[in-house]
């Protein structure tokens, strides 16, 4: 589903990601764990093509590499700061994603994903300006799984977000693995919200990979009783 091969990336004399190989298979939810400034949003970037390596086959999404337009088909992307045009409203950004992916907008699964989430239906056709950061971060997550598409990419979901929107997201982002099969990537510095929520996790640090399994693996491993031990363990010790 997603594989990343030795991938090399720069900022002029800076190495931002060094030697970086990762593989993701369907129906796998992965979180990628790491400080700012450890190459997140920077790999995320390449997987979308907003960033090129000199190799296009660095990064392949189903196969297709990176530099390849079709590729994108296969992904959904939810940023970190998710923003709308203040004269633009959740359901004309709803409409603009189901017209760029070519898919049908379906008004009911949008009233049942804004239900789950306690965002007023009544909101929906207000301009962006009346919603609050984690409404916005709602409409980003609903447009996201209103569409049919196998990879979620997402970077920091639950930013900003108080304690229940975090829950209602991560138990709708847990049904929606058992109904659709969809793959994961998330980007992350909340350890606990792995635990809950994904198969396996890597530990960005400096540019590279220091680890990669499972949250038990990486207290195994690390000799440590949480997983924050085991992280802190982790990027404290000695390549």
């Amino acid at each position: 589903m997603i594989n990343i091969n030795q991938l090399n990336f720069s900022y002029g004399a800076k190495s931002i990601l060094h030697d970086l190989s990762l593989s993701i298979e369907g129906n796998h939810y992965f979180a990628l764990a790491g400080l700012n400034g450890s190459g997140k949003t920077t790999l995320i970037k390449l997987m979308l093509d907003l960033l090129r390596t000199p190799d296009a086959n660095n990064v392949q999404i189903n196969g297709a590499s990176s530099w390849d337009i079709a590729s994108r088909k296969n992904i959904i992307y939810l940023p970190e700061k998710f923003i709308l045009s203040a004269a633009s409203s959740a359901w004309d950004y709803f409409k603009l994603l189901a017209g760029v992916y070519r898919q049908p907008l379906d008004v009911e699964r949008v009233n049942e994903l804004c239900s789950r989430l306690d965002f007023p239906v009544d909101l929906l056709n207000k301009k962006s300006f009346h919603y609050s950061k984690g409404m916005l971060q709602k409409v980003g997550l609903i447009g996201c799984l209103m569409l049919d598409v196998p990879i979620l990419l997402l970077d920091e979901p639950m930013s900003g977000l108080d304690p229940k929107a975090r829950h209602q997201i991560k138990t709708l982002l847990l049904e929606e693995k058992q109904r659709s099969g969809r793959t994961l990537l998330y980007s992350t510095h909340m350890l606990a919200d792995v635990e809950e929520l994904c198969d396996s996790f890597g530990v960005l640090h400096n540019g590279e990979l220091r680890f990669v399994g499972t949250p038990q693996q990486c207290m195994s491993v690390y000799a440590a009783s949480t997983l924050e031990l085991a992280y802190l363990n982790c990027i404290n010790e000695t390549a």
